[in-house]
């Protein structure tokens, strides 16, 4: 299935996106921040109840450090992860995506923030299978404060916590390894264009991404194509230039 994300229908109430939403796709990757979160929860599930739209989940990003060696600051991100999984079970979405935290301007030196992010994802995985919901870990783009940026990093989080892992090809375009982490198996797969080392979200066709290489390669991806966009008119061309590669490469 074809499903959008776009961070800024988060801003907007839930009803009023998801009507808009339904009008061109049958899935929706929700970032569970603003209105789409923990407290609107009861909102969100009364109005997918009339709606025919599947969701998935993203936990939320903004002030989030699950590799925080700020123990307060961990402790709160982790609640707050855990919150999008409970309501990622109250509304039906069987997916949350995740992302294993961030470098702060002193932590780069130091080694423990590898060690709280592996610590806070073990955590949220039991979590998560509690709750009866796969957490899938992301690959972040190439900055110096992303952890999981590469490919031999991700696989090694991948490996020693058996996470399952989501995809985000143009976090992998910017750190140049496209190639390495298209031979993963992913269970969830974000697409948007970028150019170079820069993490622009653009919408596919407009920057360097080969897209009918990246499908091929996915030929036998069982799971749901998240479009990230930054507007609905992007994310709908996007969709359609998806849809018509597709349909060439099968």
């Amino acid at each position: 299935m074809i499903m959008c994300s776009n961070p800024k229908f988060s801003l907007q109430p839930f009803e009023e996106v998801l009507k808009e939403v339904e009008k061109e796709f049958d899935g929706w990757e929700i970032l569970a921040e603003k209105y789409h979160g923990w407290e609107y929860r009861k909102e969100i599930q009364d109005s997918l109840t009339t709606s025919d739209v599947e969701v998935q989940v993203h936990a939320p990003l903004n002030d989030i450090n699950i590799a925080s060696i700020n123990p307060t600051i961990r402790k709160a991100s982790i609640k707050e992860v855990k919150r999008s999984m409970e309501m990622a079970s109250m509304i039906g979405s069987d997916i949350v995506t995740v992302h294993p935290g961030l470098y702060s301007p002193l932590s780069v030196y130091w080694d423990k923030t590898l060690k709280n992010s592996k610590r806070s994802l073990k955590e949220l995985k039991e979590f998560a299978i509690d709750h009866n919901i796969k957490m899938a870990m992301e690959n972040l783009p190439e900055m110096w404060l992303t952890i999981c940026s590469t490919s031999e990093e991700t696989k090694e989080f991948l490996d020693e916590l058996e996470l399952d892992f989501c995809l985000d090809v143009g976090h992998a375009y910017t750190a140049g390894e496209l190639e390495n982490f298209l031979q993963f198996k992913p269970i969830n797969v974000h697409l948007h264009d970028n150019v170079g080392e820069e993490d622009v979200h653009l919408k596919l066709g407009d920057g360097e991404i080969d897209f009918r290489k990246v499908l091929s390669s996915l030929n036998d991806f069982q799971g749901n194509f998240v479009i990230e966009g930054r507007e609905m008119n992007e994310l709908i061309e996007s969709k359609n230039y998806l849809e018509k590669i597709l349909k060439e490469i099968k």
